[in-house]
């Protein structure tokens, strides 16, 4: 009996082992209905964790519903976050392609009017996904939830706030046209204002990408053959009719959005006459007969600017034009609404230049200059009594400004400057002295918390192991650059797996190795991981990876067959091979995409990035020739609430600093202006401004040389005599004042990213630049022009001061 009762034990215990291998079993199948190159794209959540984040999905917390399913209020992370949790209910009209497609999609974009994902949930046939809580609902809800359900919680929008929200929308679809990726664009598909959302600050969010589609980048020539999919009201008829769908039937949709914005009425509201029942052709049918105001909204007719009611609506009846070719792209819808916003804020005051705004093509706290060997890409700055390991600056914070006598900083810029120009048989080589200060405890506890931080990351997590593979052992024969950091080496990868591949087969990638003994530390390696991690344009290197086992670090890029731009530059002190010139249009087109580049970092990616260190080396160019943001190392962010920061360790290389950077230690985001204005004349030129430093018979820099030569009319000279390909000689004098009002001396007077995309794109009249920085009056210019002034004493000039920088 004792026998059988144990081996009756022994059996139920086994078959509980098999159901729960098979229920394991089962999970793990579910799962895999997801490829792994989707899966590893972002935060898997249990079902459990779902369940206790909404209470096992209470009906109390159900913030949203459609044919999906519900959406929730959630609180993660052991109640620090709250959370919006999308419930796909098991018949819902979307279905796993959808579900798979949001996750792809929107783990992939990086911009402040795309909606975040956070995570998703795949388990026991539950497909949920989760985002960022947007607690101010949907576009809709404010437009009809207070006149369905006579919410009073929910006050009209101002003619103000609708327009700021639909210019962020538009931005936000222009991104998915234009700046997702070279090859192809997104296609939204389900434009509505359901599928807008709002945060805190009403600023808008494009949500709801299941029925998003790849395009092509062409969309002139070529379009995507698809079954017709949307939300009645808002679908594009020529797609409706001919089964072609383009990224103008977005900006058709779009189009119906901002009647419903002004109208304050539904794209389709069945309970009105017939020929009003649908509000595009209702619209379509007011403006032709010219009462367009008499359908506006009540609650904003007295207060629209006429001004601004018509630039808004040319720019929404152009959206509903039946031909998509004739319709706008978005870039130029964001041009429209934009001047609409600023004939409605009645800014009579703004240059020509401010009111017409950004306009892309189709396709998209030591105050001591820190200083850079040319030739061993190493990096420097002055600390006071010695040099110092530029990586220890780097930081998160916004540090307070310290002034230092004057003495004291010409010693130290005497001292760096002695250091970096000593020559030797005519190359100059600098003197690699380095003291390491003590870190900031601040430092030292986000470096002690970043394998958290990596943890976290949505980058692929390689073994080295992996990149010794897919590098060959790092062997020389693949090294493909080497610079301050350490060695780059080339390897290849599978294209899904990101697993090492036979050489010259999948993917290729940049393998960046930071060596030891490298004047970058982890706090560059750090920050290049946390910053390009989140990042996602075409005009900004996209990083795939990183790694990091014991004394390792590593981080993984896409590989760019053509270098950095510097290498394409005219350096007579340097052995380099001579490589064939570039032509004018390829000079122009980099220079338009480091443009939109910066742009996206300033303005559109979240939050904004201050790059602090653009310069030629720092601009990689791939297989088309176009432009890719590279280093994001000594990046800072900006608050929300800040326009201007200040270091005691100022990072960059020399030549390219603002000057309010080198002297104050104050940068912004016109720090980069000016930067970028410097890498401008250098592509119009062709050659280095480094050159310059060297060349007596020449002005002290290139921005000098250059304001000379366009005072006397003479800016063709500025090109590189052996151009190859014709040039435009209207559109290269426009670039060389672009770059002259880039680099004035005072950062009011420069322009913004924005407005510097329209003056290159556009034929807007531009104002008269100032004297470059270096030029000999700059000091003077500089102290007449900023807030602060110059400390002079009795030993040292500002034309002295000037000496010692050239």
């Amino acid at each position: 009996m004792t026998d059988n009762s144990s081996g009756l034990v022994i059996l139920i215990t086994l078959l509980n082992i098999l159901v729960y291998k098979l229920e394991k079993l089962k999970e793990a199948q579910q799962t895999s209905c997801l490829p792994l190159s989707v899966r590893q794209l972002c935060r898997r959540f249990t079902l459990k964790e779902m369940q206790l984040a909404t209470k096992s999905f209470q009906k109390e917390l159900v913030i949203g519903r459609g044919g999906f399913g519900m959406v929730y209020r959630g609180i993660i992370d052991s109640g620090e976050r709250v959370v919006a949790i999308k419930k796909l209910k098991a018949m819902s009209r979307q279905g796993r392609k959808e579900f798979q497609t949001e996750i792809e999609m929107l783990s992939q974009f990086r911009h402040s009017h795309i909606a975040p994902l956070v995570g998703y949930c795949d388990e026991r046939e539950e497909m949920i996904l989760v985002y960022e809580y947007m607690p101010s609902g949907t576009l809709a809800d404010h437009l009809h939830k207070r006149v369905k359900n006579g919410d009073t919680s929910l006050p009209p929008l101002t003619w103000e706030q609708r327009l700021k929200i639909c210019v962020g929308a538009a931005h936000g679809l222009d991104y998915l046209h234009t700046g997702t990726s070279i090859e192809n664009r997104v296609i939204h598909r389900d434009v509505k204002t359901a599928n807008i959302l709002l945060d805190e600050k009403l600023e808008a969010r494009i949500s709801d990408f299941g029925l998003s589609k790849i395009g092509p980048a062409n969309q002139t020539f070529t379009y995507v053959s698809s079954h017709v999919k949307g939300t009645t009201g808002y679908l594009d008829p020529y797609y409706v009719s001919n089964n072609r769908l383009t990224r103008k039937s977005d900006v058709y949709a779009f189009g119906v959005v901002l009647f419903e914005v002004l109208c304050g009425r539904r794209a389709v509201d069945t309970s009105l006459d017939k020929e009003q029942t649908n509000l595009a052709g209702w619209a379509q049918h007011c403006f032709k007969k010219g009462f367009i105001d008499k359908i506006t909204d009540p609650n904003i007719k007295g207060v629209i600017s006429s001004d601004s009611l018509n630039v808004y609506v040319d720019v929404a009846i152009k959206c509903l034009h039946y031909q998509p070719k004739d319709r706008p792209t978005m870039a130029e819808v964001v041009v429209g609404l934009e001047s609409a916003l600023t004939l409605q804020r009645k800014k009579a005051h703004y240059p020509l230049v401010e009111i017409m705004p950004v306009h892309l093509t189709e396709d998209i706290n030591c105050l001591i200059p820190e200083v850079k060997d040319t030739h061993q890409s190493q990096v420097h700055e002055y600390a006071g009594e010695g040099i110092k390991n530029v990586s220890n600056g780097w930081n998160h914070g916004k540090q307070s400004s310290v002034r230092i006598a004057f003495r004291k900083r010409i010693t130290g810029l005497l001292s760096v400057t002695a250091q970096a120009f000593s020559v030797t048989n005519n190359k100059s080589r600098a003197t690699n002295h380095k003291r390491f200060l003590p870190v900031h405890p601040s430092v030292r506890r986000e470096l002690l918390d970043h394998k958290k931080v990596l943890q976290s990351s949505k980058l692929k997590s390689f073994t080295f192991y992996e990149l010794t593979v897919a590098t060959r052992n790092f062997h020389p024969t693949t090294l493909i650059g080497r610079g301050g950091f350490g060695s780059v080496f080339k390897g290849w990868v599978n294209d899904n797996t990101f697993a090492a591949a036979e050489w010259g087969t999948g993917l290729a990638i940049a393998v960046k190795r930071l060596d030891d003994r490298s004047v970058q530390s982890d706090y560059e390696w750090l920050a290049e991981i946390n910053f390009l991690g989140n990042l996602c344009h075409p005009n900004v290197v996209r990083l795939i990876g990183y790694s990091l086992e014991k004394n390792h670090r590593l981080l993984v890029y896409d590989y760019m067959p053509h270098e950095s731009l510097d290498k394409h530059l005219l350096d007579i002190w340097t052995n380099e091979e001579k490589r064939r010139p570039l032509d004018w249009p390829i000079r122009y087109n980099i220079i338009n995409g480091i443009a939109r580049g910066i742009l996206y970092l300033h303005r559109d990616s979240r939050p904004t990035v201050i790059h602090r260190d653009l310069k030629a080396s720092n601009i990689l160019l791939d297989s088309e020739m176009n432009p890719r943001i590279s280093d994001i190392g000594l990046a800072r962010i900006l608050g929300e609430s800040e326009s201007e920061l200040s270091t005691l360790c100022i990072c960059g290389t020399y030549g390219y600093l603002s000057p309010e950077y080198a002297m104050w230690g104050k940068f912004s985001v016109k720090s980069d202006v000016y930067s970028f204005g410097v890498v401008l004349l250098e592509i119009v030129s062709g050659i280095k401004n480094s050159l310059f430093y060297r060349l007596n018979s020449h002005p002290a820099d290139l921005p000098s040389h250059a304001w000379r030569l366009f005072q006397q009319e003479r800016y063709l000279e500025l090109l590189c005599g052996t151009t190859i390909g014709s040039c435009d000689q209207s559109e290269m004098s426009r670039a060389i004042q672009v770059g002259l009002l880039c680099v004035q001396p005072s950062p009011e007077d420069r322009p913004s990213m924005s407005m510097v995309v329209s003056m290159l794109t556009s034929d807007v009249k531009l104002p008269k630049p100032k004297r470059p920085a270096y030029s000999p009056n700059y000091f003077d210019g500089y102290k007449n022009s900023t807030q602060g002034s110059l400390p002079t004493t009795g030993e040292f000039t500002p034309r002295m001061v000037l000496l010692l920088l050239t």
